[in-house]
């Protein structure tokens, strides 16, 4: 097997999840008024969507539109833009940024995220802007910042 085949599959997915979905949380607000984004009851429609590997766990779903949707995991970011379908490993993204207005003023509902990753084109996907935004961007966050310290972190900062 080649080194990324032995990655993946001893991927540490249950860690990842326990700590993204930790970050998630502790800096989302009321995330049972967001319209098109869920940190849990995901929409079952892009979860089918998706051809998950074993023990590759869901942390954020969002539909804005039949156009648009996309799932963010404990080893991807996947879904469908205007732009067309994306599947990036989420530690080969090298930057994310997320519009002029994620904080959605003057009522504006969504924005578009561009994901880098070094040697490949970007990748865009349309967000839920306001305090929904703060799904997708604490999952890059996480990603951009924090995931080559995984071996640092509680298995579970939750239970602490």
């Amino acid at each position: 097997r080649s080194a990324i085949e032995t990655q993946m599959t001893d991927w540490p997915d249950t860690k990842i999840f326990n700590n993204v979905i930790w970050e998630i949380k502790r800096h989302s607000m009321s995330p049972e008024t967001w319209r098109f984004t869920r940190i849990e009851d995901y929409h079952t429609e892009v979860l089918d969507s998706i051809v998950a590997s074993e023990g590759e766990r869901a942390l954020v779903t969002a539909v804005t539109s039949d156009r648009n949707w996309y799932a963010l995991t404990t080893r991807r970011l996947i879904g469908l833009s205007f732009d067309g379908p994306f599947d990036i490993p989420s530690h080969t993204m090298t930057d994310c940024r997320f519009g002029s207005n994620p904080k959605g003023y003057n009522d504006v509902p969504f924005s578009i995220a561009t994901i880098f990753q070094s040697g490949t084109p970007s990748a865009t996907f349309e967000f839920e802007t306001g305090e929904a935004w703060m799904a997708p961007e604490y999952y890059a966050s996480w990603w951009l910042r924090k995931f080559r310290m995984l071996d640092a972190f509680k298995f579970d900062p939750s239970s602490q």
